[in-house]
């Protein structure tokens, strides 16, 4: 008869999960299947059901509770030391596999869950000891079934409670120095608020349109009261993207619409949707952008990481072009099952079709917007530049700006360089808009930046000033920038000429003109 060892124990705890944030998803799974059961059993009302977390550091106790259905004390031992023995419906339920419970116990002294069932006078208690879980493993001289080591690390009692009370309740006591992250408050929250079945923030303005899409479509996303330390929790989806470059808060790009998918098999069953941001695309999506990337969920929540689909060949013809987006796919087939580690899909018939289908958008049509975006701003960009070099030149000739004849033919030739691209730019913006008007996403992409270029200066425009000074110029002869320097003869005019000249040549071209600008104004004073 085969035996299990002690290590089994080991590889269902902390060697089966990336890291040690793992342990808060597990038992909020576990808590969200029970709430589920609670609301169909008219147990709790869905708007007092709550999923609550307490981080005490100074006392390295973490707690998880919710007002859920609770255990039936008969059933309450086997179903806390059963180990991959759930009954849960996988088809139906977040957590089914029997091991998320033990994911806490490699990281606290004491593992301590309580539970009281409504219309039961007790509160069931079992606690696992953490530490000589971990002695017995390092001991190799110590081997016993997997079993007998259960037995031997876990101890179970009941405590008088209230009839009426329904409740399950995780402690974890004497969270060990190693695990030290897991009552970081602030690093929990922001892993929780990327990975839990949470709403969308009030500030997301665009929920309503997500939440509407799923009205229409007969579709639902998954949502419950988290809270950690009394706050609760929202995913921070926002409008806005910023820079984000050394600590920058500046606003580069606004998502201004919002666009939806719908995934199917080949026998019309549907396997998954996604919304996705539309914006300008400026550039790839910093990471102080909270929720950058296309996020895959199932049950609404996370699987894997913003990585998951963006660092696969499979999903994206290019690594970075996840992070040009914002965005879920919600995964809703029954048989796309998330893997032990949660990191992905079991391999099967129907993740292999899920590829398949997510792929033609993901890999095809967004690598296809991204770089459409690129081609529009560019030619409009080649637009705005003409004309404002064409207002520059035209202002300098007003006002004998040029330093010599040499300055003033180069700014000709860059002046009719831009011309001749921002000719050709026509016929691009032409041929994209046309592309606009057989893809309502790329008409959306075309629509806002097109609205962004909208030109705000015109070389057909001069003003009354500019004009009225060229007439003056005219009639003292001047032509350079020199020349309005009076108060120097020919000869001075011509060597601080020079002066400008060597600038030009020598430094960047805005810099030279700061420099110049600057020079002549003490000049003149």
């Amino acid at each position: 008869m085969a035996e299990i060892g002690k290590n089994v124990i080991e590889n269902l705890t902390t060697a089966m999960y990336e890291n040690a944030y793992t342990v808060y998803r597990e038992y909020i799974q576990n808590s969200a299947d029970s709430i589920d059961k609670a609301i169909a059993a008219g147990v709790v009302n869905e708007k007092d059901a709550i999923i609550d977390i307490n981080i005490e550091y100074n006392k390295r106790r973490i707690t998880i509770n919710d007002n859920a259905m609770g255990i039936p004390a008969e059933m309450f031992v086997k179903k806390l030391t059963d180990i991959a023995d759930s009954q849960k419906d996988r088809t139906k339920e977040k957590g089914f596999r029997g091991i998320g419970r033990l994911a806490g116990v490699g990281y606290c002294d004491t593992l301590i869950f309580k539970s009281s069932y409504k219309g039961e006078n007790v509160e069931s208690v079992i606690e696992w000891d953490g530490k000589k879980l971990r002695d017995v493993l390092a001991d190799t001289t110590q081997h016993p079934s997997a079993a007998d080591f259960v037995d031997d690390i876990t101890y179970s009692y009941q405590n008088k409670a209230n009839v009426d009370d329904h409740y399950f309740e995780v402690i974890m006591e004497g969270v060990i120095p190693e695990s030290d992250d897991l009552l970081d408050k602030a690093v929990v929250i922001e892993y929780l608020e990327s990975v839990a079945p949470i709403p969308f923030a009030s500030w997301f303005i665009y929920k309503s349109k997500i939440y509407e899409f799923c009205r229409n479509n007969n579709l639902k996303i998954d949502e419950y009261t988290i809270q950690v330390n009394g706050n609760q929790l929202f995913k921070p989806y926002k409008t806005k993207i910023y820079d984000g470059t050394s600590g920058s808060t500046k606003v580069v790009d606004e998502i201004k619409d919002v666009e939806f998918k719908e995934f199917y098999a080949s026998d019309g069953r549907k396997l998954a949707w996604m919304w996705f941001g539309i914006s300008k695309f400026e550039q790839q999506i910093k990471p102080m952008n909270k929720m950058r990337g296309i996020r895959l969920r199932k049950e609404n929540i996370q699987i894997g990481d913003e990585n998951t689909l963006g660092a696969s060949p499979k999903f994206f013809k290019e690594s970075r072009g996840n992070c040009y987006f914002v965005g879920e796919v919600y995964a809703v087939d029954s048989e796309l099952i998330p893997n032990a580690r949660r990191d992905y899909f079991k391999t099967n018939a129907t993740t292999k079709e899920f590829e398949v289908e997510v792929r033609k958008v993901l890999y095809n049509e967004l690598y296809k917007t991204y770089h459409y975006a690129n081609q529009v701003k560019k030619a409009f960009q080649s637009q705005t530049d003409y004309e404002r070099k064409a207002v520059e030149y035209d202002k300098k000739v007003s006002e004998a700006g040029f330093v010599d004849e040499k300055d003033k033919e180069k700014a000709k030739k860059d002046l009719e360089t831009a011309k001749e691209k921002a000719e050709k730019s026509v016929r691009t913006i032409e041929l994209r808009e046309q592309d606009a008007n057989e893809n309502i996403t790329l008409n959306r992409v075309f629509n806002e930046i097109k609205e962004s270029y909208r030109p705000e200066i015109s070389n057909t425009v001069i003003s009354v000033d500019s004009v009225k000074q060229e007439e003056k110029n005219k009639k003292e002869d001047k032509k350079y920038l020199t020349q309005n320097l009076s108060k120097y003869n020919k000869r001075e005019q011509k060597l601080i000429s020079k002066v400008y000249s060597i600038l030009q040549a020598i430094l960047p071209k805005d810099m030279a003109d700061m420099v110049v600008a600057k020079i002549q104004e003490e000049l003149s004073k």
